[in-house]
């Protein structure tokens, strides 16, 4: 039987994402390990960030989201 989690899953899967609380991650990941991950758009390497409305990093014009180490190279 489905509950939450896979709706969240399914969701992020779809590419809409919400904010979740520290302990929702860790649910979502333990059963979906990495899914709740935030990749940065040049590297693929995880941002290390909550996501978008949160404390992620995108540019005004909404490109994004961007791991330290490349905003940083940003021209």
């Amino acid at each position: 039987m489905e509950d939450w989690i896979d709706d969240e899953k399914r969701d992020r899967d779809c590419g809409h994402h919400r904010p979740l609380l520290q302990s929702q991650h860790a649910e979502v990941n333990a059963r979906y390990p990495g899914c709740t991950l935030e990749y940065c758009c040049i590297c693929d390497n995880p941002t290390g960030r909550a996501g978008e409305g949160e404390d992620s990093l995108f540019t005004d014009d909404g490109d994004g989201p961007y791991c330290w180490e490349c905003w940083e190279e940003l021209p």
